[in-house]
């Protein structure tokens, strides 16, 4: 099979939750077909990260978008009606190297992955068409305008319509659209105006061994420690780390004065850094060897007040036998129970609460290790990639699709 895969991210290195989901798809797709992979990249991505794809594709196409093109791209969507988050990823360049591709290659399936790479699709597409939405996006910007004032709520409320609209119309082109959670696909088929079915593709946790690490005894000095791992530009990273700093962590500190609160994660804001002026809280920043934090931490705490999606970093902790406490929102992603060491909790005074106790049972993170590699088998990615298979097989047997004599790329 020829697939045509379209990502709004170089999926390499798969060093954040969306790339990394990108990153198992390609790969295992790639190793069973013929893979064309077309997808934009930030300015420091190195070629050695493009080597990596060509080894991996029949062919790659990877774009650099300046930060003033693309600020452009956004203003002018806001201007015509238009996503602007989608004017993020608006490159005529791109488009064209999409429809020469799609003339000179008959390609079997068109795969694209989130619905902002959805504006490069003819009309008629030229092949059957699966989308992974990943995430419900237009909910992610629903809980940012709820969390906003004035121009800004405005903003991101009108950013959830019009994310909204495009979803919708993406979701009727497609043959198969597929989502991470089942909480995700009932957002995405509750938000259109006709139904449209949506597939559950669940997220999988690699983690490295103990063995594939090099030690680093700074972090044995800072125990005991709970830790908040993420990207920490992300405005619902940077929101829990705050919430929990300033809000959670003085709660279990009067309890437990010897705990510090460490955050891990590259591009940290100004408002994040600030909190490593509280007693306790340390601000680490990016490390090469996050597993290294989750397996000494005491704790690893995700207290997510905007939560959409698969959170990677609980089910990484989950993995290694650390455990986790989140909200309840974030708790329904992951589709494990206390059992394997995910506690929920919604108010700050639960949090902590439920912190503390973790902290005071000293059994349970031997009984965790136990259980980890059970855990790390229920979370593989084995069973999410073969039911993709299946998907995008049966969205290909099923399809009978014209070849427009004209491709022209059109904003959704």
């Amino acid at each position: 099979m020829q697939i045509l895969f379209l990502a709004h991210r170089m999926p390499y290195p798969p060093d954040k939750g969306e790339k990394i989901r990108a990153f198992h798809e390609l790969r295992y797709l790639a190793s069973r077909h013929k893979v064309d992979l077309f997808c934009f990249a930030d300015s420091n991505s190195g070629p050695e990260d493009r080597q990596f794809m060509q080894s991996m594709c029949r062919d790659v196409y990877v774009e650099v978008l300046p930060k003033p093109l693309r600020f452009l791209g956004m203003v002018r969507n806001l201007l015509t009606g238009r996503p602007v988050s989608f004017g993020f990823f608006y490159s005529r360049s791109f488009g064209k190297k999409v429809r020469e591709a799609l003339t000179r290659s008959k390609y079997d399936l068109i795969f694209v992955y989130s619905s902002s790479m959805g504006q490069y699709l003819p009309d008629p597409a030229p092949a059957p068409v699966v989308v992974d939405f990943v995430d419900a996006d237009s909910h992610k910007f629903m809980q940012y305008a709820e969390r906003s004032r004035s121009l800004e709520a405005w903003l991101y409320a009108r950013e959830s319509r019009t994310v909204a609209a495009a979803e919708h119309a993406l979701g009727r082109i497609a043959k198969v659209a597929i989502a991470v959670t089942e909480h995700e696909a009932n957002q995405l088929r509750a938000s259109a105006p006709t139904t449209f079915d949506v597939a559950v593709v669940a997220n999988g946790v690699q983690v490295p061994e103990v063995s594939e690490e090099q030690l680093n005894p700074g972090i044995r000095d800072l125990q005991p420690f709970a830790v908040f791992v993420g990207t920490m530009s992300y405005r619902p990273n940077s929101d829990a780390a705050i919430y929990f700093a300033r809000e959670i962590f003085p709660l279990v500190h009067r309890r437990h004065p010897e705990l510090k609160f460490v955050i891990v994660g590259r591009h940290p804001t100004s408002s994040v850094r600030r909190l490593g002026n509280i007693p306790g809280v340390i601000v680490i920043g990016w490390t090469p060897d996050v597993y290294q934090y989750f397996r000494h931490a005491d704790v690893s705490v995700a207290p997510f007040r905007i939560s959409q999606g698969f959170h990677t970093k609980i089910a990484e902790s989950l993995a290694v036998g650390t455990p986790v406490v989140t909200t309840r929102r974030a708790m329904a992603s992951i589709g494990l129970s206390e059992r394997e060491g995910l506690f929920a909790a919604d108010t700050s005074e639960q949090f902590a609460e439920k912190v503390s106790s973790v902290l005071q049972d000293p059994l349970l993170r031997r009984e965790l290790g136990i259980r980890a590699p059970a855990v790390r088998q229920r979370l593989s990615w084995d069973a999410p990639l073969r039911m993709l298979e299946g998907l995008i097989t049966e969205a290909v047997n099923k399809s009978v699709n014209p070849v427009p004599e004209l491709l022209e790329i059109k904003m959704l």
